[in-house]
């Protein structure tokens, strides 16, 4: 009793070890939400689905709606709990984090009893939540994802272990109803359906001894895929398609969309490279050298590679986004690097007919779901290959298997298998969790975040003098010139407005970039007239309002440059401001920056006292 009651001993010490850094990772992440207002992507996500819950149709009152279906499920928040804050979202995005993870660990748990390094192999997202690249910390397009394909695999693996039919078959229904709400929440992501498909051709090919996977099994985690996506297109039918294609044609005529969709990115490629010689090392001493070599050899590799990532190679490369974003992207290479060998690996092991092992078998099924959806979010997102980081969570879990695997012979296994992820995963968590402390996503960083928002949408947000006395200022000017519920544009960037001031967009578009061609700004225009939805109130930004980090290490911020000139204007949306609009207020940030107010000069006043 006595020689199994030791592991397990070890494995429980070891574990609560790790419990520790979950924890306290946790309690920092949670602690982080509270920091950075942003006035562009996170007010975008924030109004698209708070438009259709204050009363816009998903597809009359949006030109593109049907690329967005995320919406809809915020929508339902939205209705629920119509006085979210901006903070609670992030808080809801946490909990459903630490969630998924409690669920995906237990489904691992329950395949061989291992758990001692779970705590540690997910204690970077217990600090970011499902987006390490730091950006976003609410529910959105990119973040649905990554909860949807967790708890996918949670239900096809308790399904696999589960012996009972009908439990087994409500976990397979589950996993496909997660399939559905994955492409739902981002619709190029309906590549996802082929993962169990391949899990069925691989069980098949590969003859994965641990694990049966049917073709009736295949059957149920893809029905409700095909009937939720039958149910939908029924229910808004032909609307819905001509809104698709509508929505496709104006995507693909962005000169910039296509030329990032072809271009070669060799900054990638380096990072890429520098993480797969790492990887290859790693993995060279791990099998070849004694415990008592390895070790040593190991932390010099750990020191050597965070001090790689810190000097983007000594200098040598050029930080990935001119620095914003160059530390997610060391993570994002290591699990691409990872992927690359782990295939080639698989497939080398199944031509020489070689039996895989247990935890190889459980890597081939966390990895599937991964690189399909990796591989399309690269493909397609803006982000590129950084998205690789928002689907990263089935993939540390498959890392961290693939490593122990390696180890389990070995004597004190837990502990060595710990030292070697700490050492392995270290550099790349550190650097990660410290860029997302550190960038608050075009806001100031924590320790600079110095006035607390009070009231409305960001209240209990944490930011910089600027912003709030520009939250004041749009709140004021709103209370004053308008109703609530009544009409509003926004532009440049600046969709949180809405959610500030709590005025419905006038246009379809509320993320208005002039990047799109003029003629769509032209049927928003004339789609606005036609269902009365002319503005109240319109708040003209020349530049993107967002703090564009000159160097993320030194906490030097500044605001980018023009974007357009007001007083000579191009496009449709000012001229129409400068015909039917009178100024009322400005919010002057520097003599060459200046926020402007106008109000309609036809429409019912509510004051006219200008705010300045």
């Amino acid at each position: 009793m006595s020689i199994t009651k030791k592991p397990q001993n070890s494995q429980f010490i070891i574990f609560s070890l790790c419990l520790i850094v979950f924890i306290a990772s946790a309690i920092l992440g949670w602690h982080k939400l509270r920091f950075g207002f942003n006035f562009i992507d996170e007010g975008y996500h924030a109004t698209e689905s708070w438009r259709l819950a204050a009363g816009d149709d998903f597809l009359e009152d949006k030109i593109t709606g049907a690329l967005m279906h995320y919406t809809l499920i915020n929508r339902i928040v939205f209705e629920i709990y119509p006085g979210i804050s901006l903070l609670e979202w992030r808080q809801l995005q946490f909990i459903l984090v630490i969630f998924s993870l409690l669920l995906f660990s237990f489904a691992l748990f329950r395949y061989n009893n291992q758990y001692a390094w779970l705590p540690l192999t997910f204690s970077l997202f217990a600090f970011t939540g499902f987006d390490p690249i730091g950006m976003i910390s609410n529910m959105y397009y990119q973040t649905y994802p990554h909860l949807f394909i967790v708890c996918y695999l949670s239900f096809l693996l308790l399904g696999l272990q589960t012996k009972n039919p009908l439990t087994k078959n409500i976990l397979y229904l589950m996993a496909g109803v997660c399939i559905w709400l994955t492409s739902l929440s981002l619709l190029y992501l309906g590549t996802f359906i082929f993962a169990p498909l391949f899990l069925f051709i691989l069980s098949r090919k590969t003859e994965l001894i641990n694990y049966s996977f049917s073709f009736q099994d295949l059957l149920y985690v893809t029905t409700p895929f095909v009937i939720c996506w039958l149910l939908f297109i029924a229910i808004f039918n032909k609307a819905y398609l001509l809104n698709l294609f509508n929505s496709l044609d104006v995507y693909l005529s962005m000169p910039d969309y296509s030329k990032d969709l072809m271009s070669i990115n060799w900054e990638l490629i380096k990072h890429v490279t520098a993480s797969a010689i790492f990887l290859s090392i790693f993995f060279i001493v791990l099998t070849k050298l004694p415990v008592q070599f390895f070790l040593p050899g190991f932390a010099l590799l750990s020191l050597t590679m965070l001090l790689i990532i810190n000097t983007s190679f000594f200098g040598f490369m050029t930080p990935y986004y001119d620095g914003w974003l160059g530390k997610p992207m060391w993570f994002s290479s290591l699990l691409m690097a990872f992927s690359l060998f782990f295939w080639i690996y698989t497939m080398r092991k199944y031509f020489l007919n070689r039996t895989f092992s247990k935890e190889e078998e459980l890597s081939i099924i966390l990895m599937v779901p991964f690189t399909i959806c990796a591989f399309t979010m690269s493909v397609f997102s803006a982000l590129g290959s950084l998205s690789v980081c928002q689907t990263a969570i089935p993939a540390v879990a498959a890392i961290s298997l693939m490593v122990a695997s390696q180890i389990k012979n070995t004597k004190y296994q837990h502990t060595v298998a710990t030292l070697v992820l700490i050492m392995f995963l270290g550099p790349f968590y550190y650097s990660t969790i410290r860029n997302d402390w550190d960038f608050t996503y075009f806001d100031v960083k924590p320790n600079q975040a110095n006035v607390r928002i009070k009231t409305g949408f960001g209240r209990g947000i944490y930011t910089n003098q600027l912003y709030s006395e520009l939250y004041d200022w749009l709140v004021a000017n709103a209370s004053a010139f308008a109703q609530p519920g009544e009409y509003a544009i926004s532009y440049i960037v600046s969709p949180m407005v809405h959610m500030i001031t709590r005025l419905h967009p006038s246009l379809d578009d509320t993320f208005i970039t002039f990047f799109k061609p003029m003629s769509y700004y032209e049927k928003c225009i004339q789609e606005m007239k036609q269902r009365g939805r002319e503005p109240k109130i319109a708040f003209i930004f020349e530049r993107m309002p967002f703090l564009l980090p000159g160097s993320v290490e030194r906490g030097s911020m500044a605001f980018p440059g023009k974007q357009f000139d007001f007083r000579c204007p191009q496009d449709p949306i000012s001229t129409y401001v400068k015909m039917h609009m009178k100024p009322a207020s400005t919010f002057k940030i520097s003599e060459n920056q200046i926020i402007r107010c106008y109000v309609n000069t036809n429409l019912s006043k509510k004051s006219s006292k200008p705010l300045s």
